[in-house]
């Protein structure tokens, strides 16, 4: 957008950049008859001090005047200068905004946007200027609003991208749902269709546990009328209102005296709805307060849909690998319960070697699927009693032929490893090429020791099962040899802690 020409003295940008890329993109933009563009590599504060301009165009890491610390010399002169900061750095946003910053502008430049920015915020300025001092009050009241709810949607947006699951990501949004509104709690509820009611999902404040165990049945209450109609509510006195029933009030404990609710929507439904309730310093709320909870309405009604999408793929992934485990063990009398049971064993030790969520994810398919390849196998292998040389060693491919299975497969290529490796030995001499040490992954050394503490505690399988006692002293005995040491310490003691002491 092109600023029409005026009558009046072009306004003042100047550009604190390294670089001319910026300045040709603000040259190219803005009318020369409008604006005038002054670019100052080596200004020092005395400069903009002495002769101030209209806007301020300045680099984040610009030397020798970095664009926060020149923010906080203007706060500090009582100068008001509109500072727009920009830099490559997504990150820089928030810092940028709670630094101040009039406007942000991600680097490579945008010639349209930054040259529309740039024109709004001059008219604005402008206006202030035209409309004294209480009209610039006003104004820059106005601006440090649109700045805390950018700020806010920010930190929310940010928040979205922390690892975790589906109840941990939706508590911290309603958590901060509440911190930025100033309310004493707020609530996520999600539509069951079948029961027709809304179910509270996350719920925070001093009762928020005990209102995630009730339901409010739609079209009943402010929240179950939002649900049906859609349509956002503010209600700063719920003792007014005929759809406040108090239902969710007795049962819970809580004081219920005003409510924001507001629809959450995916692809034009209503899925479910979020409020905030009672401000904390009993302000009205108002249309500013029903604009920012709209806004992170939005952003859980994307994370609901990522949560359902992600629980549909892991439920696919959990139901695939029970059928395989389930054909493994048909193929294989000796191994009946064998993948379930070595996979609880790895969870012990996983839990006790401290292994990140991850790290335990992969262990525990790897465990279940660390035989797969065995359906790539003649059966007549796995029911033979004695086996000859030659088929011996046909069998000790099944760890290379599992991971073959599995690594075209993305949702399982993390495991892949915990299947090729787990029959490799500490010292070398395991297979099926002949690795050691630490150059074999830790899960596969856990599934290994696991697998042969579960072989020898086995009744159906082709050797004598072991007493407990014998199949620990045989463990401990291959420590260094088979088993990685550190792994057999940390087995002993699981086994300490679940064996009472005669």
């Amino acid at each position: 957008m092109k600023p029409a020409k005026s009558s009046g003295t072009p306004a003042r940008i100047l550009l604190l950049d390294d670089t001319r890329e910026t300045l040709e993109v603000l040259r190219s933009e803005l009318m020369e008859g409008d604006f005038r563009i002054d670019c100052a590599d080596g200004a020092d504060f005395g400069d903009i001090e002495k002769d101030p301009p209209d806007i301020i165009v300045a680099d984040m890491e610009h030397s020798p005047l970095p664009g926060i610390e020149l923010l906080g010399r203007i706060r500090e002169s009582g100068l008001s200068i509109p500072v727009v900061l920009t830099s490559a750095n997504p990150g820089d946003a928030v810092i940028a905004f709670r630094s101040g910053a009039a406007d942000y502008l991600s680097r490579p430049l945008d010639r349209t946007e930054a040259g529309e920015r740039l024109v709004s915020l001059l008219a604005a300025n402008r206006a202030n200027t035209a409309t004294g001092d209480a009209g610039r009050e006003a104004a820059i009241s106005e601006i440090e609003r649109e700045n805390k709810e950018l700020r806010d949607l920010l930190r929310i947006s940010a928040s979205l991208s922390v690892s975790g699951d589906s109840k941990e990501i939706l508590n911290r949004l309603t958590s901060l749902a509440a911190e930025t509104m100033r309310c004493e709690a707020a609530s996520i509820m999600l539509i069951n269709h079948r029961e027709k009611v809304l179910e509270f999902v996350v719920a925070t404040g001093e009762k928020g546990q005990k209102l995630e165990t009730l339901t409010v049945p739609l079209g009943e209450g402010i929240a179950g009328w939002v649900a049906v109609h859609g349509q956002p509510q503010i209600v700063n006195d719920t003792r007014k209102d005929s759809r406040f029933t108090g239902k969710v009030d007795q049962e819970s404990g809580f004081v219920t005296r005003q409510i924001l609710a507001v629809p959450m929507m995916l692809e034009n439904e209503v899925i479910g709805v979020l409020e905030a309730i009672n401000t904390v310093d009993r302000r009205a709320l108002g249309d500013d307060d029903l604009r920012l909870l709209r806004d992170i309405g939005e952003r859980s009604g994307v994370v609901v849909s990522t949560i359902r999408k992600i629980e549909t793929q892991q439920n696919f992934f959990i139901q695939t690998t029970n059928i395989l485990v389930r054909a493994v063990e048909r193929k294989d009398i000796f191994s009946d319960g064998h993948a379930w049971k070595v996979a609880e064993l790895c969870h012990k030790l996983a839990a006790a070697l401290n292994l990140s969520d991850t790290e335990r994810n992969d262990l525990h398919f790897g465990a279940l699927l660390h035989d797969i390849g065995k359906l790539d196998m003649p059966s007549a292998l796995f029911n033979k009693r004695t086996l000859t040389e030659r088929e011996r060693e046909l069998l000790r491919q099944h760890p290379v032929r599992g991971a073959k299975l599995l690594e075209p497969i993305t949702l399982w290529k993390s495991v892949v490893p915990c299947v090729l490796f787990h029959h490799e030995a500490w010292d070398g001499s395991g297979y099926p090429f002949g690795r050691s040490g630490d150059s074999i992954p830790v899960g596969a050394r856990i599934i290994n020791l696991a697998e042969a503490f579960t072989v020898m505690r086995a009744p159906n399988t082709y050797k004598r099962q072991l007493t407990l006692k014998e199949a620990v002293l045989e463990i401990m005995r291959s420590s260094g040899r088979q088993f990685d040491p550190d792994i057999v310490k940390v087995f002993v003691s699981v086994l300490e802690r679940e064996i009472p002491a005669n």
